[in-house]
């Protein structure tokens, strides 16, 4: 009985508060919802039917663009739409005022006169410095005209600043002697070829194959051997020309590095190589291969996957570290990555040879990346796409690769941020590792350091960073490649000789088939 009781006491609650709603929507007039619009919330429509809407408000989507930047901050762009204020007496089709709906006890409505002819407004001429010539007696004196038939003369001339003066951009560098690169090209195809002949390599090829068929190229992808500049290039080419105006890109190198591992990597033209339709699609194609030093190659797989913290949550985990926090692997050593990585398959420090075998691939091109730009510009050039490298040749390359890996690195951690790095790894720790990344890589010089009084350590204050740290101390493309085989060359000195050993054994096919001396490199 008494849960009934309560069942209907809550039943009237509800009735009585749905009829009292009723009753105050009932009894409020609709004019008490209508106001004065407010002048502030007005759209600012110009006399002449126009309309000013920021660019902004429009696009459904904002890329931070990886090159070039200025030091002023982007001017807001104010685009002018034309409004159409329909009228119901132009055409046939549209009803008018006196037919259809509109006819009811209405009269009709007179056209509106139209305006007076206004003469267009001439600026006064000063005065003559000659005497005006007297009146003679006949002539009557006119009396001065009407307000109302003067002509308005214009506002006085408002004086305009001068622009500031562009900032000048630095000098180009000169182009690549492509003489001298083709003859190298062929050398290095006979020399490949002439290896492939004597060892008969037996592995096939393992790795994503990219191909355009619009643009007759292929590329077998080799990670940490330029991969990333060609999966731009590939992924630019193969989009649609409304979807790059729709994504706001216009250079290949406007697609991060973020991007094209987790977006585009998955809708890249591709191919498998093991089928044989593909196969034979691929052969009657230009083929290209980007090869780099193997010691070189897997020194730059432990910078970037390990030292850096984009396999920390996946393998890091798994890394045998004298670390006193078993779930954080931030201080993984060089010898302890290649301790793990030596028995272990992966795609960033396996033999190139068993990923794209040049003996079965059979390329056109092998690049080097220690002469990326000669060798791209000689590729490009050679399929009528030399404009891509003109286009990367505007962008400051060592300050778009720091602001490309920050980026990485930051929408890594804050994707895995609450389910990994909130424990251990705070963004001033990963700002200061990036830091520590580019003097290693030769990007900045030693007197690069991040301040430690920065408000805060997002990505956006640690790209403006970056961008005034590579004017400061930048130091070239050859200082710079000198302090990093420098560095290198004291990680791989760090290792015992047996643990040396192992590697020159894992990449000996690496070296033979593609020149490169089993010493440390040095230049």
């Amino acid at each position: 009985m008494l849960r009934r009781w309560r069942s209907l006491k809550k039943i009237v609650y509800a009735a009585v508060i749905l009829v009292l709603t009723i009753v105050l929507y009932a009894s409020t007039s609709s004019n008490e919802y209508i106001e004065d619009a407010d002048e502030e919330w007005k759209l600012p429509v110009v006399s002449d039917g126009t309309l000013r809407v920021d660019k902004a408000l429009l696009e459904p989507l904002h890329r931070l663009p990886l090159g070039p930047f200025e030091e002023h901050p982007v001017p807001v762009i104010i685009e002018t739409l034309k409004l159409e204020i329909p009228t119901f007496n132009e055409t046939k089709s549209n009803p008018t005022p006196s037919s259809g709906l509109f006819a009811q006890n209405k009269p009709a409505a007179q056209p509106p006169p139209p305006p007076a002819a206004i003469a267009p407004a001439v600026p006064a001429k000063p005065p003559a410095p000659a005497a005006a010539k007297p009146l003679s007696s006949g002539q009557a004196q006119k009396s001065p005209p009407n307000s109302s038939s003067m002509v308005k003369q214009p506002a006085a001339p408002v004086v305009m600043q001068k622009p500031k003066p562009p900032v000048p951009l630095p000098p180009a560098k000169p182009l690549p002697d492509l003489t001298k690169t083709a003859a190298a090209m062929a050398e290095r195809l006979t020399f490949t070829k002439a290896q492939c002949d004597k060892y008969k390599f037996p592995h096939e090829v393992d790795a994503d194959v990219y191909v355009l068929s619009k643009h007759n190229l292929t590329y077998c992808k080799v990670p940490k051997s330029g991969s990333t500049y060609w999966e731009q290039i590939f992924s630019f080419l193969s989009k649609v020309p409304k979807e790059l105006e729709y994504l706001q890109i216009k250079s290949p190198f406007q697609i991060s590095k973020y991007d094209i591992r987790y977006t585009s990597h998955f809708t890249l033209p591709r191919l498998d190589w093991k089928s044989d339709t593909d196969k034979e699609t691929m052969l009657k194609t230009k083929r290209i291969l980007f090869v780099r030093h193997p010691l070189e190659r897997l020194w730059s797989s432990y910078m970037e996957k390990f030292y850096l913290i984009d396999f920390w949550s996946t393998l890091g985990l798994r890394v045998k570290t004298k670390s006193t926090d078993p779930k954080c692997p931030k201080s993984i050593t060089f010898r302890e990555f290649i301790d793990f990585t030596l028995p272990i398959f992966n795609e960033f420090w396996a033999p190139i040879t068993e990923l794209c075998n040049p003996c079965t691939f059979n390329p056109n091109f092998i690049g080097h990346i220690e002469t990326m730009r000669e060798d791209s510009l000689y590729i490009l050039k050679q399929c009528n796409l030399q404009w891509i490298f003109i286009e990367q040749e505007k962008i400051p390359r060592q300050e778009n690769h720091m602001i490309d890996m920050a980026i990485y690195n930051y929408q890594i951690h804050s994707m895995q941020w609450y389910s990994f790095f909130h424990r251990c790894f705070s963004q001033k720790d990963l700002a200061t590792r990036l830091w520590d990344v580019f003097r290693k890589v030769g990007y900045l010089s030693s007197h690069g350091a991040l301040p430690s009084n920065l408000p805060d350590y997002n990505q956006t204050t640690i790209i403006k960073e970056i961008k005034m740290q590579s004017m400061k101390y930048s130091l070239g493309a050859k200082n710079g490649r000198a302090q990093q085989l420098k560095i290198m060359k004291r990680d791989y000195e760090g290792l015992p000789k047996p643990i040396m050993a192992k590697i020159l054994e894992k990449y000996a096919m690496d070296f033979e088939l593609f020149g490169y001396s089993t010493q440390i490199p040095t230049s």
